[in-house]
This record gives structure tokens, C-alpha cells and sequence, in this order.
């Protein structure tokens, strides 16, 4: 230790001693004073209110830290619309030519869904290639009406336009309402629940 560090030491320690020599005089000054009826005691409701005050401030900081953090770890509406519109055009476009369709629609489902998909997904791949179905779809709006905690139901409306039998361009559109339940799991928005509205 060099000799600089060494006088620094000693005189951060010297006005440590200075300073709790100074609380101990004044406290024994307020003591003789009490004593001798120049001062009042400090009155034990003040400490018990002094406290009080405190005990309920920290606790309401923590409450107010957990808000903001939740709050900021929310997702918005905008959040839940986009999450809806995608995972409902892929849901309600098939196509042959896109063997991973069923895939990509069980990587967007989650609870209900997705465990209701995953029974008939492989009957969902045959049907679609035996009929050599092909579409495009295309979200016409989504809303969100109503949220529960960190799940939203979304409603969606969507347009469906199937290639004409005979393979010469477009055929018959469909337009679709769903009422979807998107829900967070493992980082991202899913489906949980799908119902076609008439």
C-alpha cells in the first residue's frame, strides 16, 4: 500500500471516529435535556407511526415496480391482431404443393388448438393433397374483443379464393368470421382456440 493510500485510509477513518463521537454528544445532550425538562421525549406513537409510514411506502414501491414491469412486459392489442392474422392465413389457406402446411399450422397452436389439430393433422395433409386443394387468403380485418389476463379474443375476418377446378386461374371466394383466442407460449403469440362464426 503506498504511502498516499495509507494517509487517506487514516483520514477517511478519522472523520468516521469524528462523526460517531459527534451522534454520541449530541445524543447524550438530548438525553441531559429530557433529563432535565428542557425537552420533551420523543412521544412512542411517532416511532410507531414514523414506522408505519415507512413499512407502507416500500411495500407500495414494490407494488407499483411489479405493475410497471408487468405492464411493460404486456402485449397490445396491435400485438394480438398481427399474431391473429397470421396464424389464421396460414390456417385457412391449403395448398398441396406445401407438404409442411400442417407443420406450420401446429408451430402457431398451442393448448386446445393445437391439441385438437394434432389428432387430425395427418388426415388434414391427405385431404388436402388427394383434392390437390389450392388457395390464397387474405385477412380483411381483425378486432380484439375482449382480453383476460395475458390472452386476448381476437375476431377475424378473412377471404379465402380457391383455384378454379380446371386449373385456369382463380376460382369461387369464401369469406370466413373466426373468433380466435391468441395467448403467449414459449415467447410468441399462438392460437389457442378457433371458432368459425356463422
Amino acid at each position: 500500500m503506498s504511502e498516499g493510500s495509507r494517509s487517506g485510509a487514516a483520514e477517511i477513518a478519522s472523520a468516521r471516529s469524528a462523526r460517531r463521537e459527534l451522534r454520541e454528544a449530541l445524543d447524550e445532550l438530548h438525553a441531559v435535556e429530557v433529563d432535565a425538562g428542557l425537552r420533551r421525549p420523543v412521544p412512542r406513537w411517532r416511532w410507531i407511526l414514523t414506522i408505519l409510514v415507512t413499512v407502507v411506502a416500500v411495500v407500495g414501491a414494490g407494488i407499483a415496480v411489479a405493475a410497471w414491469s408487468d405492464a411493460r412486459n404486456a402485449y397490445t392489442d396491435d400485438d394480438f391482431e398481427r399474431a391473429a392474422a397470421e396464424r389464421v392465413a396460414v390456417l385457412i389457406a391449403p395448398d398441396h404443393r406445401d407438404p409442411s402446411r400442417a407443420r406450420k399450422i401446429l408451430a402457431g397452436a398451442t393448448g386446445t388448438f393445437y391439441d385438437e389439430f394434432a389428432q387430425s393433422a395427418d388426415s388434414y395433409s391427405a385431404f388436402v393433397q388427394a383434392n390437390g386443394s389450392v388457395s390464397e387468403s387474405s385477412v380483411d380485418g381483425t378486432g380484439v374483443s375482449a382480453r383476460e389476463g395475458d390472452s386476448a379474443t381476437v375476431l377475424v375476418a378473412a377471404t379465402v379464393v380457391f383455384d378454379a377446378d380446371d386449373g385456369t386461374g382463380p376460382g369461387q371466394a369464401r369469406r370466413f368470421r373466426l373468433r380466435v383466442l391468441v395467448t403467449p407460449d414459449d415467447g410468441s403469440l399462438k392460437l389457442g382456440a378457433v371458432q368459425y362464426l356463422p
